[in-house]
């Protein structure tokens, strides 16, 4: 029993296997393979196989269902939209190639409807002129004046495509008598004529084709759009812009309007264009010789007809050649002709000569005619009872030649001028509008590069009227009289180097150019109390300082000097003497000897010349060098005076923004003057980032030094030793010697001069001559540019600035002077006590110099030091 347990034990074991739901675990053999299943499964497989077919076909049922819906809402619903350019466009192709492909592919029952599109565009293209010559003309001017459209170019290529139209149109062509077409009519008459006509008719039809500028431009307008479109359009599936940005951007580029140079050259080339088709085809057949000589050959081979007909028949067979002798004498011309057409022939076989000549040939004008004017038709020969019959004619063909090859020559000669009038017509056009603006603009970098300080009167340059060259050349003026502003005298060799375009020019900017070493004459101005009026006036002090700046602008511009720098409240000015190289044969033994003050017993001062280093610039031996200085002195003191007079720079005097407690008057604007000649470094400091052009010297600094020292010595203009004797004689007359001191790093004693000022007066106002018609800067100008050393006695400005130097006040100042550096204190200080007194209606009620002198006597206990030298150092910077 336990035997049987077991078996059955597994049996019960395999009725609980689990079995897999995936059927895809075993394939379709294995399934098949498997005892009582196949017929399960084959069932199964065609079951699937037909729920596939069955699937396929709902699907395509249901696809055509839905197109059929979308058929019927199209037919129901759709509506198709035309644009009249699209419409216009439709009709001209139509007027070009309709009656062509009417004949080509239509039956004749197709041309009354041919004929009713033809009257329809007609009646559109007579529509669309009368329309444009309305909406796109200007008529306010007058009929006569009238603007736009009307009457120009493209107004009578339109009215002669329309009239071009006329013949076509049944109606109009039968009411004006006219048969058929123009080409119809024309071509049909006989003769050279009527081919001219034809080929004139064709021509009248070609003018239609002017249309096709306007389908070219507006496909090419909508390609341009469409692509622009489809550009923003990525641009927003991208996320780089937003849908008002771009509808921003397209409202914007509507705005803008093709550039005037582009329209006009386009319209100029367009219209150029045009009509030079129209001559091409109106003047080219005219000049193209076609010979009337056409029917020879079939002539010929009639008479090869006749010449086997008659056989033996002499007599017909001569009279056939005497017919075909005179037809060709007819065919050959019109008497015109000094040369017979026919100059031989030959009928073979041979027969009849004895009675009927019928064979000949002129040896006389075969011989004398070149061989390819002559021209031989040979008919095949035809046997017939043994005997071969042909017939040879030879033909002059140099009467036509000779018309072929004149008109051959007025061909030539037409198309040599149409080129040569093209050649000049687009080139002056380019040369007008393009090539004329850029050579301005490049003669004005090159004149600016190789002069930059020179003042070019640009106008008289050619311009072009309101295009965008005669803009972008106004631009470059602007530039370049901006680079010569900002850069001044000192930046003439950046503005050099770098706008240069012709040999040694760069094509990468580069300002930071090596410093040479020049001489000038330096002058550095100061504004007073600029920190309370920086205080006072707040966002009106830029108001303030350029009406200041205005004024030492152009006076200084005025007698021969530049500026160089604005600080704000100071100003260096320059008077540019010129480089080393150009001063080399000014190059003395030993440079320009320093002085040095020395005090003799007597008081007196004597000056010993202390030797330099080899080989500098004498200033003092430049000719004209004293004109240029006494000018530098003038333009300082022209400033003051205009600082005074200057109506816009007085209302700060009532300006009770700018009045200090206890001041008895206003406020009343001063300024520092200092004047130096020497050397300096002229380059550029900075980096590429900012660059100045600037001079860099101790001589500069010692002008900055004497405008400082003004303050202290109460005057409005220092001038060192150097400057001083560069003055003109009568120039130095005018000035006086104040103070001899040293300067901070030098322990040369210098002397220093001023020229006497009194502010506080009214100076007249100015105005140019009653009877001139300058203008008031341009006499100004003029009296600078013509200045003479009689300006120190007769310029009534300068007279009245210095009324206060009296000679008294002078010879008075004078001895105290010496006594001071003498060292005499004591006399010293009981002179210039009486000389500031003399001074007491001065601006500060007083002589400034006397002061400052009376001052460092008095801090010193009134006591001339033992170790005095005759010069003091000088306290200020």
């Amino acid at each position: 029993m336990s035997k049987r347990i077991a078996p059955m034990s597994s049996t019960a074991g395999v009725s609980t296997r689990t079995v897999s739901a995936d059927p895809g675990l075993l394939s379709n053999e294995e399934l098949l393979a498997r005892t009582g299943r196949r017929r399960t499964l084959e069932e199964l497989i065609a079951k699937e196989k037909l729920n596939r077919l069955i699937s396929t076909r709902d699907r395509a049922s249901a696809f055509a269902r839905k197109a059929k819906k979308k058929v019927r809402w199209f037919i129901e619903h759709a509506q198709i939209k035309i644009s009249y350019d699209d419409f216009m466009m439709a009709a001209t192709i139509f007027v070009l190639f309709g009656d062509d492909v009417r004949i080509l592919c239509f039956p004749p029952t197709a041309d009354s409807a041919f004929a009713f599109f033809v009257s329809l565009s007609f009646i559109l293209f007579a529509l669309e002129l009368v329309l444009t010559f309305w909406a796109k003309s200007d008529f306010s001017n007058g009929i006569f004046k009238v603007k736009g459209y009307a009457f120009s170019f493209f107004f009578w290529l339109d009215m002669l495509a329309v009239l071009s139209m006329v013949p076509d149109v049944p109606w109009i062509a039968s009411g004006l008598g006219i048969q058929g077409s123009l080409m119809d009519s024309l071509g049909t008459r006989a003769g050279k004529a009527g081919k001219i006509g034809a080929k004139s008719s064709r021509v009248i039809r070609m003018a239609r084709l002017v249309r096709l500028v306007k389908l070219y431009k507006v496909t090419s307008q909508r390609s341009r759009e469409k692509q622009k479109l489809t550009d923003l359009k990525k641009l927003v599936e991208s996320g780089h812009f937003s849908h008002d940005e771009i509808q921003d951007y397209l409202e914007k580029s509507n705005a803008q309007k093709q550039s005037k140079v582009g329209a006009e050259l386009s319209d100029i080339i367009t219209r150029r264009v045009i009509v030079v088709v129209l001559l091409m085809l109106c003047i080219v057949p005219l000049l193209t010789y076609s010979s009337p000589i056409d029917d020879e050959l079939d002539a010929t081979i009639f008479l090869s007809d006749i010449n086997v007909e008659a056989g033996l028949d002499c007599d017909y067979l001569g009279r056939s050649v005497d017919n075909f002798r005179s037809f060709m004498d007819q065919l050959g011309g019109d008497g015109s002709l000094d040369q017979p057409f026919l100059v031989a022939l030959d009928v073979s076989p041979p027969r009849c000569e004895d009675s009927i000549p019928i064979n000949f040939a002129n040896e006389e004008i075969i011989a004398a005619t070149r061989d390819e004017a002559l021209r031989t038709i040979s008919t095949d020969p035809v046997t017939v009872d043994g005997l071969a019959y042909s017939v040879a004619a030879t033909f002059n063909l140099d009467p036509y030649m000779k018309q072929q090859s004149i008109a051959s020559i007025y061909l030539m000669l037409f198309v040599i001028f149409m080129l040569i009038v093209l050649s000049t017509q687009f080139t002056g056009d380019a040369q007008r509008l393009v090539l004329a603006p850029i050579e301005n603009m490049m003669a004005i970098v090159n004149m600016v590069a190789e002069d930059p300080l020179e003042d070019f009167d640009f106008k008289s340059m050619p311009m072009t009227g309101d295009y965008e060259t005669h803009v972008v050349q106004l631009a470059i003026e602007k530039i370049t009289a901006l680079l010569r502003i900002g850069f001044g005298v000192a930046g003439a060799e950046i503005i050099s180097s770098n706008m240069a375009v012709e040999g040694g020019g760069s094509a990468c900017l580069n300002p930071m150019i090596p410093g040479k070493r020049v001489y000038a004459l330096f002058g550095f101005c100061d504004i007073l109390s600029f920190d309370l009026c920086t205080e006072k006036l707040e966002d009106e002090i830029m108001t303030f300082v350029n009406s200041i700046a205005r004024i030492v602008h152009d006076e200084v511009v005025r007698w021969g000097g530049t500026c160089n720098k604005n600080l704000g409240n100071a100003f260096l000015m320059v008077w540019r003497i010129g480089d080393e190289n150009t001063l080399a044969e000014y190059r003395g033994v030993g440079r320009r000897n320093s002085e040095r003050s020395i005090t003799s017993d007597d008081g007196s001062t004597q000056e010993h010349r202390k030797p330099t280093r080899q080989g500098d610039i004498d200033l003092r031996r430049i000719p004209g060098l004293d004109i240029l200085s006494d000018k530098a002195l003038v333009g300082f003191l022209k400033v003051i005076i205009e600082v005074n007079r200057d109506t816009q720079l007085l209302a700060y005097r009532d300006d009770e923004r700018l009045s200090t407690p206890g001041s008895d008057g206003g406020f009343l604007l001063r300024m520092g003057f200092g004047l130096h000649a020497g050397w300096a470094i002229e380059g550029a400091v900075g980096s590429l980032q900012k660059v100045d052009a600037t001079y860099l010297s101790p001589h500069v600094n010692m002008a900055a030094r004497m405008e400082a020292a003004t303050r202290q010595f109460g005057v409005s203009i220092l001038l060192t030793r150097n400057f001083f004797k560069l003055l003109s004689e009568s120039a130095q007359a005018h000035c006086r010697k104040i103070d001899v001191v040293t300067v901070k790093g030098s322990n040369v004693p210098m002397p220093i001069y001023t020229y006497d000022t009194f502010q506080n007066q009214v100076f007249p106002q100015l105005r140019a001559p009653k009877y001139s018609n300058l203008s008031l800067q341009e006499v100004l100008t003029r009296q600078a540019d013509n200045y003479d050393l009689s300006t120190w006695m007769s310029d009534p400005d300068l007279l009245q600035l210095r009324c206060l130097a009296t000679p008294e006040f002078l010879k008075l100042f004078d001895k105290g002077l010496n006594n001071y550096l003498g060292g005499h204190w004591e006399e010293a200080r009981t002179i210039l006590e009486k000389a500031d007194q003399m001074m007491a209606s001065n601006d500060i009620g007083g002589d400034g110099p006397s002061r400052a002198i009376l001052k460092y006597m008095k801090a010193n206990d009134w006591v001339c030091p033992s170790s005095w030298s005759g010069h003091r150092p000088l306290t200020s910077k």
